[in-house]
């Protein structure tokens, strides 16, 4: 049986071996950490009504935000990239130019949420690139009748909506 003592060598080994897997894990810590705050930045884009989008106007500048509001009757316009419109809330309207096609359920007096910024020129005019078309269970309770007719194939009667000229 060996009985000298043994040297230091092995420890050193050790924590030489170990100072690689540190430095993997403090690598993946900082990794995660980044792509937590990215997601959380990306997550936290503010969403204003259109009264009080307009109200900041100068706070938020050319910042990105979601935009809420109802499509006002008779402004929708096709264009090249997408579509021109307005949208108003308490009584403050403001225009829009979305890029891309809007939603199937896009129309007049719908509600809409918007993602984008003031324009570059300082207008008004906001600047979107989605929109989502909000909508709820009422619709089914308020329209029953005209869901019915629909489903049976007959014609719905013309509402009193206003006529827009174009």
């Amino acid at each position: 049986m060996e009985l000298t003592p043994r040297t230091s060598e092995a420890p050193t080994r050790r924590r030489r071996r170990r100072l690689p897997s540190y430095l993997v894990l403090v690598a993946l810590v900082v990794v995660g950490g980044f792509l937590v705050v990215k997601a959380l930045g990306s997550a936290s884009t503010f969403y204003r009504n259109v009264d009080e989008a307009v109200a900041q106007k100068q706070s938020l500048g050319t910042k990105r935000f979601r935009l809420q509001g109802t499509v006002a009757p008779c402004t929708i316009e096709r264009t090249g990239d997408g579509v021109a419109f307005a949208v108003t809330f308490n009584g403050v309207e403001i225009p829009v130019h979305h890029v891309g096609d809007p939603p199937e359920m896009f129309k007049e007096d719908e509600a809409v949420l918007l993602e984008g910024h003031f324009a570059d020129d300082g207008s008004t005019t906001f600047d979107s690139n989605l929109m989502i078309v909000k909508h709820s269970e009422v619709y089914k309770a308020n329209e029953a009748a005209r869901l019915d007719q629909a489903a049976e194939g007959g014609k719905v009667p013309v509402s009193n909506a206003p006529v827009c000229a174009r």
